[in-house]
Formats: C-alpha cells, sequence, structure tokens
C-alpha cells in the first residue's frame, strides 16, 4: 500500500510536469507573433476613355463657286435660288452647310461647322486631327498653303484647311496632295473631378469620378475645317474637286521632346530634326505605352521600324532625355 502511494505520487507529479511543459510551448510567455499587410501602390485614376465627336454626314461636304454664280443668282431675300432656304455667306468661294434651323433654314459659310471634343479624365489627352486628300480632282487643281492669292496669280488653287477657329493666334493646318493637314492639341485633364475611394468589390483602392453636382467643367478643343479659291484663276465649266477626309483622334499624353518623323514605303523613320540622328541607342521604346524591341538603330543615329497606324505614340529615352512622335 505504502508503494502504491509512492507510485501515484510520481505520476501526479510527472503529468503536472509536462503539462506545464505544453502549456509553455503554446504560448511563451513574453513571446508574440504578427503577420505584415500590403494596402497597395500607388492609387491609380480610372482607365482612360474619350468620346470622339459623332460627325454628321455633310459636314465636311464644301461647294466651290470660284466665279460666283450662287451671289449673283440669289433671290431678293437673299437665300439662294438653287439651293432651298438656304443662306450663302463668305467671299473666298468655299461654302460648307455650317448650321440648319429648326424650321429647315440652312445657313453656308466658308468654315465648316466646329466639332467638339471634351475629355473627362484626370489624364491630360494629345487630340489629333487629320485632313487628308481621298480623292484626287482635276490635275489642274493646285492646293494652296493659304487663302491670300496675288492679283497675278492664275493657277487654279484651292485652299482646304483644318483650324481651331480662334480669333487670336489660331491653329491651322492647309492640305496638300502628298501630306496630310495635322494638327495636335494638349487637352488637360481634371484630377480635382475624382475622389480617392475603396472598392469593396475589386478590394482595392482607386479614384473615382464625383457626383455631377460636384463637377467642375471639363477641358476641350474645337475643329472646323476652311476653305478658298483663287478666283483670279479660270474656272472651267465643268472641274472635278477633290474629295477628302477628315479623322479625329487621341492619346493619353506624354512628356517628351518631340522627335523628327517621316513615314516612307510603309516605314517609319525617326531623327532629332530630319537631319541628325540619335546620340545613341535607345534605352527605352515604348509604343502606345507598351515597350518593344521591334526597331532598327541605324549608323548616323537614325532609327527606322515598321509604321505604327495613325495616332499611335511612339516614345522612347536616349542618355536621360525622352523622345515623342505621334504618328499622323
Amino acid at each position: 500500500m505504502k508503494n502504491f502511494k509512492k507510485f501515484t505520487a510520481v505520476t501526479l507529479v510527472a503529468a503536472m510536469t509536462f503539462g506545464s511543459a505544453m502549456t509553455v510551448f503554446a504560448e511563451e510567455a513574453g513571446v508574440g507573433e504578427g503577420t505584415g499587410s500590403y494596402e497597395g501602390g500607388e492609387m491609380k485614376y480610372p482607365t482612360l476613355t474619350v468620346t470622339l465627336p459623332t460627325i454628321p454626314a455633310g459636314t465636311y461636304d464644301y461647294i466651290a463657286d470660284p466665279n460666283g454664280l450662287i451671289e449673283e443668282t440669289k433671290n431678293d431675300d437673299g437665300t439662294a435660288s438653287k439651293y432651298a432656304d438656304s443662306t450663302f455667306t463668305g467671299t473666298t468661294g468655299i461654302f460648307f452647310l455650317t448650321s440648319t434651323a429648326d424650321d429647315g433654314a440652312k445657313t453656308y459659310t466658308d468654315k465648316s461647322a466646329a466639332l467638339t471634343l471634351d475629355n473627362e479624365n484626370a489624364q491630360d489627352i494629345d487630340v489629333t486631327v487629320k485632313l487628308e486628300q481621298k480623292t484626287a480632282g482635276d490635275a489642274a487643281i493646285k492646293y494652296a498653303e493659304n487663302a491670300d492669292f496675288d492679283a497675278e496669280d492664275k493657277e487654279n488653287k484651292l485652299y482646304l484647311a483644318i483650324t481651331d477657329g480662334k480669333t487670336t493666334d489660331p491653329e491651322v493646318a492647309a492640305l496638300s496632295a502628298e501630306v496630310p493637314a495635322t494638327i495636335t492639341t494638349t487637352v488637360a485633364g481634371v484630377p480635382e473631378n475624382y475622389v480617392a475611394s475603396y472598392d469593396a468589390t475589386t478590394q482595392k483602392y482607386g479614384y473615382v469620378k464625383k457626383e455631377e453636382a460636384d463637377l467642375t467643367d471639363w477641358n476641350g478643343c474645337s475643329f472646323n475645317m476652311a476653305g478658298a479659291l483663287n478666283k483670279g484663276a479660270t474656272w472651267g465649266d465643268s472641274v472635278t474637286f477633290p474629295e477628302i477626309k477628315v479623322t479625329w483622334s487621341y492619346a493619353e499624353h506624354v512628356d517628351g521632346v518631340d522627335a523628327n518623323g517621316s513615314v516612307s514605303g510603309g516605314e517609319l523613320w525617326l531623327s532629332v530634326d530630319g537631319t541628325n540622328g540619335f546620340s545613341a541607342q535607345p534605352s527605352s521604346f515604348k509604343i502606345d505605352g507598351t515597350l518593344t524591341t521591334a526597331y532598327t538603330y541605324h549608323d548616323g543615329g537614325w532609327i527606322s521600324m515598321e509604321a505604327p497606324s495613325s495616332g499611335s505614340v511612339v516614345q522612347f529615352v536616349v542618355e536621360s532625355t525622352t523622345y515623342k512622335f505621334i504618328l499622323p
């Protein structure tokens, strides 16, 4: 009996000692552990979205009247005899349908109706408007660089251009048979129209557009066509005028020095200024923001590559200088 009690006491002590050791193993006094979580990188604005202007049919159709026939035959009320309920104003000899009233009355001027594009983004964008010849007119027609014609000039000249229509220092690009007329302008975004937010569905932070009532005005740009004819020339009874095409496009604005670029035989050639090449091979080369190595660096510093599509943005870095070129 005595031995039994002694065995029981030893067993109890061992059990208590083992249990105490297990407790210390599970939760050691004075020691704690923790995990780290990451909230994410820099908050981003929504992906760039831009609505290009809807161009009504006939916006860029033009009437050529170098001989002043519309003016000579207008009705007593000032409307054109050939074009019902239409008024023509302007002296350049080119007329676009500028507006149509609710009652159907039409107004023609030497400028097409202006179309507008608004940048409803936080990011700046570059808007490009390109005017190009789609089908050539008569061989005798030559494109003019401006709308002013010398009295001695007797050539059949046609002036067609893209312009922002400003009264002071307007941007103007005139069409030629070989090169499209292109204007690119930067339209600033309005980051103040966005507020920081957390999306519980995606579990990500980011900026979202404010409520409509809280928005400030967006920035935009406006362009139209203008035209003129050399009235000092002899224009025959039957003349075919060129068909033209106007294309609006956009890209996110990229800071950098403008490179010189030209497209020949489906290849884009890039240089510093059309004469001098770059001092070294690019350390980074992107097309529309995507890295690429699909280009050739030539002796003399010129760069060539398969020409990207119109409106594409080529950006590259040479010895810490960022260059850019936007395809016309």
